[in-house]
């Protein structure tokens, strides 16, 4: 993930989750071990189509939608994956398999909230500091057709505690092909509309 995908996903946590809208750069910075132009960068686009507004002592968010849209078309999350693995066991049984530090996302995470899926599905995302730990994990599962893909976790993103935030995982989903992805993102845009609302 960008450095500068990590502004726009605090921005958004911040914002959809914890409901605080301001923000300063130079606070943003240190909190994500960024320099204040790396911040800057990342504010940049955002303040050009109105997603945020700058002031002398401050910013705030102003559309949130705005934001998301912008990261969901800057995603890149096949340059996340550091392996693909197969394995024989159901999903939700490897998702109880993850190792501590484990971040679930994708499909597992909206799983996980709502205790249903809206569709079916048999690959589990999940993001780790260090992916061989998941490897090593599961190294006794026979291959299989459930597929975990394991994804690195930036330092210092904001996530809830045990799956990616929900302006992460809508990010994410957006940017998956397969046929169920468009259920799951249905899923997670109607909780985001109902806290912009």
């Amino acid at each position: 993930m960008k450095k500068i995908e990590t502004v726009w996903c605090q921005l958004l946590f911040d914002a959809l989750e914890r409901r605080e809208i301001g923000f300063q750069q130079q606070k943003l910075a240190r909190q994500l071990h960024l320099s204040t132009s790396t911040v800057s960068h990342a504010l940049k686009d955002l303040r050009l189509m109105g997603g945020v507004r700058i002031g002398g002592d401050g910013g705030e968010v102003v559309d949130a939608e705005k934001i998301l849209m912008h990261w969901a078309n800057q995603r890149d999350l096949v340059g996340d994956v550091r392996m693909n693995l197969g394995c024989s066991e159901p999903v939700q049984e490897i998702e109880g398999l993850m190792p501590p530090g484990s971040i679930l996302g994708g499909y597992s995470a909206v799983r996980h909230w709502y205790q249903e899926a809206p569709a079916d599905y048999a690959t589990v995302y999940v993001y780790h500091a260090q992916p061989e730990v998941v490897q090593d994990r599961l190294v006794s599962c026979k291959p299989g057709n459930t597929k975990v893909v394991v994804l690195q976790l930036p330092p210092l993103i904001p996530v809830r505690a045990e799956t990616t935030s929900l302006a992460h995982t809508f990010v994410d989903l957006w940017n998956l092909t397969d046929w169920m992805a468009k259920d799951f993102v249905r899923r997670v845009k109607e909780e985001i509309d109902g806290l912009l609302s």
